[in-house]
């Protein structure tokens, strides 16, 4: 597997990581809510979240991942511990 295609497996797993971590289904206070109101309180635009909860590669920004962390209440490291622990599976 070259660089190229090492980046964008790594992109497409983070990607499922969230989505089925934190977006499938959307909740906030522990009850299922809806993309709209998901992206109210997060600050995360309804097109960003489409975009993950679709599960397809996609270079998440900093920005995003930052702010995920912070709404679901994990620090960005937990975050990916938890990610790279999930890889070793």
């Amino acid at each position: 597997m070259n660089k190229n295609d090492e980046l964008e497996y790594y992109q497409y797993k983070l990607v499922q990581f969230i989505k089925n971590k934190f977006l499938s289904p959307y909740k906030f206070n522990q009850k299922k809510v809806s993309r709209d109101n998901y992206s109210e309180h997060s600050g995360i635009s309804q097109g960003t979240l489409s975009r993950l909860k679709k599960g397809e590669r996609y270079d998440i920004p900093t920005s995003i991942i930052y702010k995920l962390c912070k709404f679901e209440g994990i620090s960005v490291t937990e975050l990916f511990k938890e990610f790279e622990n999930s890889l070793k599976k």
